[in-house]
């Protein structure tokens, strides 16, 4: 998420008041109870200090591979590693978002934020039904056209973010490999569901009078996160592992046509955000 916003200043005012944030999307979806909150505001600034002092370093040794890549000819294996290291330091936070509760000191309390009532769960339903009528009016809504069309210029606005302006040759470029990708959108969006529903079944598996262990709810969650991260459904795996790397395919093939001016723009873009993790890094 910081890799897209634009400007120095955007992205580390954006990190230093991610906890905010997060609070405020959390409970967007879960409408956490008087209790719950503070121990949530605790919870998320642990986790913020944490992250700080040991997930930034790593972010500053990949941001570091990639400027070294950038300038230079591009494999779709190389693309695919970069994918794959990054997707890791999305799961170890994730992981570490519910370990950290188990191995700090004066723990705030997982299983209370876990152990959701009713009206909680329902609430999470009536989100996620919500977001699914968005997903289906941007994904879903249009004749094939329109839906490739859509997905074009989301594509082409992330590229350009890294890049600068695309010339018609690169665009078309783009949009053919868009178009031989083999993603389906309604699979991708029966996938959401099963995601969706693996959350609320294990929230609801953790509601009990007594409430769960920390060590029950971090164990829980973990593996709804590992779920997200790896699906259950073997023959969307599979699926998910061929456009990835007709996708990696796709970054390589508009990489190697970039010009020494853009990838230029691309090593000063990635200089930048190197510059904003360290400095954040220094805030500690």
């Amino acid at each position: 998420m910081v890799l897209g916003l634009q400007g120095c200043s955007t992205v580390r005012l954006a990190y230093n008041q991610a906890p905010l944030v997060v609070d405020w999307y959390l409970n967007d979806y879960v409408d956490f109870n008087a209790a719950q909150k503070p121990a949530l505001k605790t919870a998320l600034e642990q986790v913020h200090v944490w992250h700080r002092q040991t997930q930034l370093p790593a972010y500053i040794e990949t941001l570091q591979k990639m400027q070294r890549q950038i300038t230079e000819p591009l494999t779709p294996a190389r693309a695919c590693d970069f994918y794959e290291e990054i997707q890791d330091h999305v799961l170890t936070t994730l992981q570490g978002m519910v370990r950290l509760e188990q191995s700090a000191p004066g723990a705030i309390g997982l299983q209370k934020l876990a152990n959701l009532d009713a009206s909680q769960l329902a609430f999470m339903e009536r989100k996620f039904a919500k977001r699914n009528l968005k997903y289906r009016e941007d994904y879903l809504t249009g004749t094939p056209q329109q839906l490739r069309e859509k997905r074009f210029e989301k594509s082409l606005e992330r590229t350009e973010m890294l890049y600068g302006k695309l010339d018609e040759r690169q665009q078309a470029l783009l949009q053919t490999r868009l178009g031989q990708s083999g993603f389906d959108p309604q699979r991708a969006y029966a996938e959401s569901l099963r995601r969706q529903q693996d959350m609320l079944q294990t929230l609801r598996s953790l509601a009990s009078p007594g409430g769960p262990s920390a060590a029950q709810a971090a164990a829980a969650l973990e593996g709804v996160f590992n779920r997200a991260v790896l699906s259950p459904d073997l023959s969307f795996r599979n699926d998910a592992r061929q456009i990835k790397l007709h996708n990696c395919q796709t970054f390589a093939e508009l990489h190697n046509s970039t010009t020494p001016a853009q990838r230029q723009k691309a090593l000063a873009r990635l200089q930048g955000y190197e510059q904003d993790v360290r400095a954040l890094l220094r805030q500690q």
